[in-house]
C-alpha cells in the first residue's frame, strides 16, 4: 500500500504493502520504479531513481503476480510501454516469446510450423520491429535470405525474465523500429537467491506427427555470502518434429483473347466448346507436405561482480543452436498443356476460375507432340505433362552467439557505463536436393481440382497413393548449399547525470558505434559422369542435351518410394500420395557421378553498415507531469558487393558490383505522462523514427530465369521472371503521435485506450517492368518481368488500442485488448501501370481475450487471439492476403508443494487452419495446417 496526497492509504497494482504519508505523485512513481527494479522487471540500463527509504517486497508468483507486474511497469513508465514478465523463474506465460507477445495490444505474429517466429506492431511490417537482448541487437540466421526481423523460434522462452514493448521511442534506445522496439531481458545472478535454480522436463505431442518428444530446461544461480559476486548458468534442449500440410494455388494470371498483354489465351472447354474469356486462373495447384526435424539448444552464462559500492561489472553470454533438417513432398497440377487444348470441367465464380481439369482424351492438339530427345530423335505424343511429383531435402543448422561486457560506475551525482559486445549468427543448409518426375504418355488420363466453398478438392484418374507408374518422365534435378552470416560488433558509453532542478531530474547522454555485416554464400553441386559434352548431371545441361535425357538420369519409377505421405490431419483437402525416394536418388548419384562443389557468384554477397549514433535525453517531473525529451543522431555508411545471376546458364557475369551510399538522420522524441489522479494517467508522445530497408532489397543480385514454356530454342511462350536490388534506397522515416488514457481502478485491474498515428515516408515501392534480356535457352531476347523496389512511397498507419484487466478476489481474472488499425495504401508500378497496395502485415481488427483462475495449488488460463484479414505481399501489382485467423490456447498448472509443480498446455485447441487469397476472397492462394500440440511437464524449483 502507498499513500496519496491526502494521506489516504491505497493499494497499488503490484501488491506491495508499505505505508507512506503525504507524498506527491512524483514521489509515488519514484517508489514504484524502485519496486520494479527489485522485481527485476526493468532493464539493466534503465536507472531507477534512488531513495533512502526501504520498500518492503512480498514475493508472489503466478498468473496474477505476472499480470500485476506488467501493469506496474506500464503505469510507471514515462513512455508508451507494454510488458510481459515470467510467472516464476524459468516459467514464461507461453511456450514461445512471440506467442506471448501476440497478447499485447497492437502486436501480431507470423508462424512457422505453428510456432510464432516474427513480430509486427501497429500495422507495420515485421522488418520494422527492432528486437534487442538486454538493450542490444541480437543476430539471427536461418535457411533463407537474412532479415531485419528477428526469428523468435531461435530463443528459448524459459531463459527470459521479462519483455518490454516500446511503442513510443526514447532517444537513449537504438533506432530501427518504426513499428516499435522489443527488448528482451535475461536474469542476473545477484538478483536471485544463492543456489537458486530450476529443473523442468516436458513432453510434447502433435496430431500431425503423432510423435511424443522431449524438452529439458536447467537454470542455476550462485552468489557469495556478501552478494558481491555471482554466476548464473542455463541450458535448454528441445526436440520437435514440425509438419505442415498445405494446398497452394500458384501465380494467378489473366486468360484473354481481347486484352493486350494478357499472359494466356482464353480457356476453351474441350468437352463443351465453351470459351472463358477475360478470366483469372492460377497456373498450378499444389499439395505440399513439409516435415522438419527441429532441435533447439539454448545456452546462457552471466557473471556479475560488484568489487566496490560504486562499481559493477557484468559479463554475459547467450547462445542458441537450431537444427532444421527438412523433407518436403509435393504434387503439382500445372497448366503445362495449356497450348494443347486440355481443359474440361471449368467452374467459374464471376471472373474467377475456381476449378478446372486437364484430360487426355484424344483432343489434345498437334502441339502436344514432342520429347524427341528422349525417343531417339522421333517426336511422340506426350499426353498430360502433370501431375508432377516433387521432392526437396534440406540439411540445415543455425547458430547464434552473443557476448557482451559491461562496466557501470556510480558516482555521487552521475552514473557512467561502458559496454562492448559482439553478436554473430551463422546459418543455412549444408545440402539441398530438389528433383521432379512427371506424368507422360498416358500414365495419367485426367485430373481436376476445385476450390468451391474455399476448400480444395481433387479428382485424379489414378490413385497416386499406390500407382508408381504415374510418373514416366524425369524432369529436373538440382543440388546446392546456401549459407549466410549476420555479425554486429558494438561499443557504447552512456552517462546519466542527476540534476538538482525544479523540472529536470536526470540527463542521459551517450554515443554508440556498430559495425554490422551480412554475408551470403551459395555453392552448386556439379555431378560429372565422365561422358564428354553432356554437361554432367545438374539442374540445367548446357549444349544440345536437355536435362531430362534418359542417358543421364535414373528410371523415374525407381525414384518413387513405397512410403505414403499422410495428409489426413487438419481437414485441408490434401490427399495422400507416394513420396519421392531421396535415398534412391542419392544412391544413384553416388554410384554414377563424381561431385564437385562450385561457388555460385550470384549467391555470394556482402552488405556492411557502419553506424554512428549519439543521443541526449532528459527526464523531467513538474507537479503531476513527468516524461522525457531527447534527440538521437544517426549516421549510416552502407556498402554492398553482389554478382548478377542468369538462372540456367553457366556464363554469369563474374565482375562484382560494388555499391555504396550514406545517410544521416536526427530523430527527436517527446513523452509526457500526466498523473491526473492517483488512479488515472494521461499520455502524449511525439517522435520521429526510422527503419532501414530490408537486406533483400539492398543486396541481392539481379537475377532472372527463362520463359515459362520452352518448346525449342526457337519457340517459347510466356516470360521469365527476375528481381533486381536497389542500394540507393533511403531508410523509411515515420513521424508518429500517441494520445492515451489509463485508469488503474483496483489492485491488479485497469483499463485504457490509446490513439496512434504514423506518417511513413521513403517507403520502398514495388515496381515490375517488362524488360528484355539474353538467355542461352533461346535464340533471341526474352521478355522478363523484373521486380525491383524504388523509393519515395508514402503511407500512414492510424488506429486505436483498447485494453482492460480485472482481477477478482476469488482468484479469477480476465484480460483483453482490441486494436483497430487503418493503413493507407502505397503505390505499386507494374509495367508502367500504377496500382495501390496495403502495407504488408496490416490487420484492420484484432483482439485478445484471456480468462484465468488460480489459487495456492492450481491455475488455469484460456487465451484466444484473433486477427482480421491482413496483407502479406504483392502479386501482379495487387495484395496477397492471409484470411482472418483465431487460435485458442489453454495452460494449466498444479503445485504439489512449494518446489514441485505439474504443467499442461494445449496449443491450437480447435485445430484452426491458416488460409490466404489474392486480391479478392474467392481467389484462393493457400491453406495450411501445422497441428494441435499437447504439452505435459514437471517443474522443480530449489
Amino acid at each position: 500500500m502507498v499513500n496519496n496526497n491526502s494521506g489516504k492509504i491505497i493499494k497499488n497494482a503490484s501488491g506491495f504493502k508499505k505505508q507512506r504519508t503525504h507524498r506527491s505523485p512524483a514521489s509515488l512513481f519514484k517508489a514504484s520504479l524502485i519496486s520494479c527494479a527489485v522485481l527485476g522487471v526493468l532493464s539493466s540500463n534503465v536507472y531507477a531513481e534512488t531513495t533512502d527509504e526501504e520498500i518492503e517486497v512480498i514475493q508472489v508468483r503466478g498468473i496474477y503476480s505476472s499480470t500485476a507486474k506488467n501493469l506496474l511497469l506500464k503505469r510507471t513508465s514515462n513512455s508508451v510501454v507494454d510488458a510481459i514478465t515470467a510467472e516464476d523463474v524459468g516459467k514464461f506465460p507461453d511456450k514461445n516469446i512471440a506467442d506471448s507477445l501476440q497478447r499485447v495490444s497492437g502486436v501480431m505474429i507470423d508462424r512457422s510450423g505453428g510456432e510464432g517466429n516474427r513480430v509486427s506492431i501497429r500495422g507495420t511490417s515485421s522488418d520494422w520491429t527492432l528486437t534487442q537482448l538486454n538493450g542490444n541487437y541480437i543476430a539471427s540466421s536461418d535457411s533463407g535470405v537474412p532479415s531485419r526481423s528477428f526469428n523468435y523460434a531461435l530463443l528459448p522462452a524459459n531463459m527470459i525474465s521479462s519483455v518490454e514493448v516500446y511503442k513510443s521511442p526514447e532517444a537513449r534506445i537504438d533506432e530501427g523500429g518504426i513499428g516499435g522496439t522489443v527488448i528482451l531481458h535475461t536474469r542476473k545472478p545477484l538478483e536471485m537467491e544463492a543456489n537458486e535454480g530450476v529443473v523442468s522436463a516436458e513432453f510434447t505431442y502433435a496430431d500431425v506427427t503423432e510423435k511424443t518428444e522431449p524438452q529439458l530446461n536447467l537454470l542455476y544461480s550462485w552468489k557469495n555470502q556478501e552478494s558481491t559476486f555471482g554466476i548464473l548458468a542455463g541450458f535448454t534442449r528441445q526436440d520437435r518434429t514440425v509438419k505442415t500440410i498445405s494446398n497452394d494455388a500458384l501465380h494467378w494470371r489473366l486468360h484473354s483473347d481481347t486484352v493486350e498483354g494478357a499472359e494466356r489465351p482464353a480457356i476453351v472447354d474441350q468437352a463443351t466448346g465453351e470459351v472463358y474469356n477475360n478470366v483469372w486462373a492460377p497456373r498450378a495447384m499444389v499439395v505440399n507436405n513439409s516435415t522438419q526435424d527441429r532441435t533447439r539448444d539454448g545456452y546462457q552464462l552471466a557473471v556479475q561482480w560488484t568489487p566496490s559500492a560504486n562499481l559493477e561489472l557484468n559479463l554475459n553470454y547467450f547462445g542458441a543452436k537450431v537444427g532444421y533438417d527438412e523433407a518436403g513432398q509435393g504434387i503439382t497440377f500445372a497448366e503445362w498443356n495449356d497450348n494443347h487444348n486440355p481443359y474440361f470441367g471449368v467452374q467459374l465464380d464471376g471472373d474467377t476460375v475456381i476449378g478446372y481439369g486437364n484430360a487426355d482424351n484424344g483432343l489434345l492438339n498437334d502441339q502436344n507432340w514432342g520429347d524427341a530427345d528422349v525417343n531417339n530423335g522421333v517426336a511422340i505424343r506426350r499426353g498430360l505433362l502433370s501431375p508432377q511429383l516433387t521432392g526437396r531435402e534440406k540439411i540445415g543448422e543455425s547458430n547464434s552467439d552473443t557476448f557482451d561486457f559491461e562496466g557501470i560506475y556510480h558516482g555521487d551525482t552521475f552514473t557512467a557505463s561502458f559496454k562492448v559486445g559482439r553478436t554473430q549468427a551463422e546459418g543455412g543448409t549444408s545440402k539441398e536436393t530438389y528433383a521432379n518426375i512427371d506424368a507422360r504418355q498416358g500414365s495419367v488420363n485426367s485430373w481436376h481440382w476445385s476450390t468451391v466453398g474455399g476448400k480444395p478438392s481433387y479428382d485424379i484418374s489414378t490413385d497416386l497413393a499406390s500407382d508408381k507408374k504415374a510418373y514416366q518422365y524425369y524432369d529436373w534435378f538440382d543440388s546446392f548449399s546456401s549459407e549466410n552470416k549476420d555479425t554486429e560488433d558494438y561499443v557504447q558509453t552512456d552517462i546519466k547525470f542527476d540534476v538538482d532542478s525544479s523540472i529536470f531530474t536526470t540527463i542521459f547522454t551517450g554515443v554508440k558505434y556498430r559495425d554490422h555485416q551480412i554475408e551470403g554464400l551459395r555453392n552448386d553441386f556439379r555431378w560429372d559422369d565422365g561422358i564428354a559434352d553432356n554437361g554432367g548431371y545438374r539442374g540445367y545441361l548446357p549444349g544440345t542435351e536437355w536435362f531430362h535425357n534418359p542417358d543421364f538420369h535414373p528410371d523415374p519409377e525407381s525414384l518413387v518410394s513405397d512410403n505414403v505421405v499422410d495428409n489426413s490431419a487438419g481437414n485441408t483437402g490434401a490427399f495422400d500420395f507416394l513420396a519421392l525416394d531421396f535415398a534412391a536418388m542419392n544412391a544413384y548419384l553416388l554410384n554414377n557421378f563424381t561431385q564437385t562443389v562450385v561457388p555460385t557468384l550470384a549467391g555470394t554477397y556482402t552488405l556492411e553498415e557502419k553506424i554512428w549514433s549519439a543521443y541526449a535525453q532528459s527526464n523531467f517531473e513538474w507537479q503531476d507531469f513527468r516524461g522525457n525529451i531527447g534527440v538521437r543522431y544517426v549516421k549510416t555508411d552502407l556498402s554492398t558487393l553482389t554478382y548478377d545471376d542468369v538462372i540456367g546458364q553457366d556464363d554469369d557475369n563474374i565482375t562484382p558490383n560494388n555499391r555504396s551510399s550514406n545517410n544521416s538522420e536526427f530523430l527527436p522524441s517527446f513523452n509526457l505522462a500526466w498523473d491526473a489522479s492517483t488512479d488515472i494517467v494521461v499520455r502524449f508522445a511525439a517522435a520521429r523514427t526510422m527503419s532501414r530497408v530490408s537486406y533483400a532489397d539492398l543486396s541481392q543480385a539481379e537475377s532472372y530465369g527463362p520463359p515459362v514454356n520452352i518448346n525449342s530454342p526457337d519457340s517459347w511462350t510466356g516470360r521469365g521472371t527476375g528481381t533486381a536490388a536497389n542500394t540507393g534506397l533511403e531508410p523509411m522515416i515515420s513521424d508518429q503521435f500517441d494520445l492515451g488514457f489509463e485508469w488503474y481502478y483496483g489492485e491488479g485491474s485497469a483499463l485504457g485506450a490509446t490513439l496512434f498515428t504514423k506518417d511513413i515516408a521513403n517507403l520502398p515501392i514495388s515496381s515490375v517492368e517488362i524488360v528484355q534480356r539474353e538467355h542461352a535457352c533461346c535464340n533471341g531476347p526474352i521478355e522478363v518481368e523484373m521486380n525491383t523496389k524504388v523509393g519515395g512511397g508514402d503511407a500512414s498507419s492510424d488506429g486505436v488500442e483498447l485494453f482492460f484487466q480485472h482481477s477478482f478476489e476469488s482468484g479469477f481474472g480476465v484480460l483483453g485488448n482490441y486494436t483497430y488499425t487503418e493503413t493507407s495504401s502505397s503505390k505499386v508500378s507494374t509495367d508502367g501501370q500504377v496500382t495501390e497496395a496495403e502495407i504488408p502485415g496490416t490487420a484492420k481488427h484484432q483482439y485478445n481475450l484471456s480468462v484465468y483462475f488460480e489459487n495456492d495449488d492450481f491455475s488455469v488460463r484460456a487465451s484466444y487471439n484473433w486477427k482480421d484479414d491482413r496483407a502479406n505481399g504483392i502479386h501482379q501489382g495487387y495484395n496477397l492476403y492471409t484470411k482472418a485467423y483465431g487460435q485458442l490456447d489453454v495452460n494449466a498448472g498444479y503445485n504439489i508443494n512449494e518446489s514441485l509443480s505439474i504443467t499442461a498446455s494445449i496449443v491450437n485447441l480447435t485445430e484452426e487452419l491458416e488460409e490466404g487469397y489474392w486480391k479478392q476472397s474467392n481467389r484462393f492462394t493457400y491453406n495450411k495446417y501445422s497441428g494441435r500440440r499437447f504439452y505435459l511437464g514437471a517443474n522443480y524449483k530449489f
